[in-house]
């Protein structure tokens, strides 16, 4: 059965295999009545045997690996009495998600497996919510959650990653029904999050395009997938516990192709989209600053020197466009325009104006 892209077999690096670095995370925060939940069944712990930097601030030992969090999940399905952890005004009662993965058990194929999903979980939640679409090249899966009834008090950020972590699991589940990954006919995946922030491991998961500000929360799939058939040989149980099982062997994957020497250009990725302070970049990146500061050392670069250079082209980039100096030093988060004017001449061997000037922009009053 193939588990990734490469078809790798995610089982190599199990247990007593090499373990693989921590890259992906998510905020404590961000499952905080998830949390409270699992401290009221006595189930929250703090992760153990990942291989994690120790944290070098308040901040950074906010975050929760990625698998701790779906091990969580896991745990707290095992011992509630609702598994949507009263985040719903219609609880489902243990063994619910052994029902629906049963479901999947006899389908023809991927789309037949797809639509027995959608219907069962809108039978399950009283609503339709679920549904499956053919467009003109995609096949995809649809949740809108926008007349859902959750709990009251649920937070709308609590909600994204609730939804954003049924995507996964979703992906895994239909993975166990085909008996393929399905990772490399993932075409695209929609999130109802407005924008990407950090850390974000939950969309940092997919190696498919992320559209946020979606409507609707989707996997879409290439449409050739529609035909695969379900497999029929089964070697294992197809519950709950093998999707969760899966989920833990996908993670471990996806944190292995991550490659190590490509953190230089992770971090200039980082800074162009915005996070420009090195605590903030590191746990995006999933490291402690420390290590941040190691590893762009022994590729022969800093973080300072690489937010100057993310630095420049934006400034270049905004005067090409005729802006004036005022606003770009605003829009760089320098403190008036005479400190641009220097941190500019410094990057480039001259002043804001003249470079403007030079290339035909309009430099304009600063």
């Amino acid at each position: 059965m193939r588990r990734g892209p490469d078809s790798d077999d995610l089982l190599s690096s199990g247990p007593g295999g090499p373990a693989s670095p921590v890259r992906l995370f998510v905020r404590r925060s961000d499952a905080a009545q998830l949390q409270a939940f699992a401290q009221g069944v006595g189930l929250a712990r703090a992760p153990t045997g990942s291989k994690i930097d120790p944290p070098t601030t308040p901040a950074e030992g906010e975050l929760m690996p990625l698998a701790e969090h779906f091990r969580l999940l896991r745990r707290l399905a095992d011992a509630s009495d609702d598994e949507t952890f009263h985040l719903s005004r219609r609880p489902l009662a243990p063994g619910t998600t052994d029902f629906v993965v049963d479901v999947l058990a006899d389908a023809a194929d991927l789309e037949d497996a797809m639509k027995r999903a959608a219907r069962a979980y809108n039978a399950l939640h009283g609503g339709y919510y679920n549904k499956v679409e053919r467009r003109r090249d995609r096949l995809a899966y649809v949740i809108d959650d926008r007349r859902f009834p959750y709990a009251p008090g649920t937070d709308p950020g609590l909600a994204c990653a609730v939804m954003e972590g049924v995507l996964i699991f979703l992906h895994a589940m239909l993975s166990l029904a085909a008996g393929d990954a399905l990772t490399d006919r993932l075409v695209c995946v929609r999130t109802r999050r407005t924008n990407r922030t950090a850390p974000d491991g939950l969309l940092a998961f997919w190696t498919a395009p992320v559209r946020c500000g979606a409507p609707v929360y989707a996997l879409e799939y290439a449409r050739e997938a529609a035909g695969m058939p379900a497999r029929r040989r089964r070697t294992g149980p197809i519950n709950a516990a093998a999707v969760y099982d899966l989920i833990d062997e996908m993670i471990a994957w996806r944190e292995r192709s991550v490659p190590r020497q490509d953190l230089r250009a992770r971090v200039v990725e980082t800074l162009a989209a915005g996070v420009d302070e090195q605590s903030a970049a590191a746990r995006r990146l999933g490291v402690s600053v420390a290590t941040l500061r190691r590893r762009l050392a022994e590729s022969g670069t800093t973080f300072r020197r690489l937010r100057s250079e993310v630095l420049a082209q934006k400034a270049a980039r905004m005067l090409d466009q005729g802006r004036a100096v005022s606003d770009v030093a605003e829009a760089l988060g320098f403190a008036d325009a005479r400190s641009f004017s220097r941190a500019f001449k410094a990057w480039r061997g001259v002043t804001p104006a003249a470079y403007a000037a030079r290339g035909g922009g309009h430099a304009g009053r600063s």
